[in-house]
């Protein structure tokens, strides 16, 4: 019975990791979505650890969309927004992007980049930014940054598949030690 448990137990883990590992991504999409009255911001800081290989030099290419609502037209209400994306990989490579939108209603603006880096890097480090402001009534905004890699490259989620892994250990490990001290303690008893 405990064996059951244990190689099901170990077979769950190996499922659970192997739907980590990384897979064939032709894209990612960093979405972010904010709402409020008068002044308001928002910033995000994200890093992709990146694998595989790319022909040389490779091609990275990013797009940045904003998009908002701001209250309703009248003369004393409006809205404006801007939002900035700085793309950074470990070789020095620099892509900066920049939206603005506003006035009233509904407004959608967009800006991409391309930069060509010899070698796929290992890491891309994103940070965003948002500010806008609200003029008369409530307003929403939503911007996304979507990055589309070289064909071969793809996205390694290391800390998600590493706190599993170590996870997954320290049970197993638990367990081991759970029967060895019911063992023992058998002994004892006789």
């Amino acid at each position: 019975m405990e064996r059951a448990f244990v190689r099901g137990f170990c077979w769950l883990i190996v499922v659970a990791i192997s739907n980590l590992l990384p897979t064939s991504a032709s894209a990612v999409t960093l979405s972010y979505e904010y709402s409020e009255t008068g002044n308001v911001s928002f910033q995000s800081d994200t890093t992709l650890n990146l694998g595989g290989t790319c022909s040389s030099p490779c091609v990275i290419s990013a797009l940045l969309t904003m998009s908002g609502t701001g209250p309703s037209p009248s003369p004393t209400s409006g809205w404006a927004g801007q939002t900035l994306a700085t793309i950074m990989d470990n070789l020095g490579d620099n892509l900066q992007l920049a939206v603005n939108a506003g006035n009233v209603g509904t407004n959608h603006n967009m800006n991409g980049g391309v930069f060509f880096p010899t070698v796929l890097p290992s890491t891309l480090d994103i940070s965003t930014s948002s500010l806008a402001s609200f003029l008369g009534g409530p307003g929403t905004i939503d911007y996304s940054l979507s990055i589309d890699l070289p064909a071969g490259a793809y996205v390694t989620p290391l800390p998600d598949t590493l706190a599993l892994f170590a996870t997954g250990l320290g049970l197993i490990g638990m367990l081991g030690w759970w029967r060895k001290r019911k063992g023992v303690g058998s002994m004892t008893e006789a």
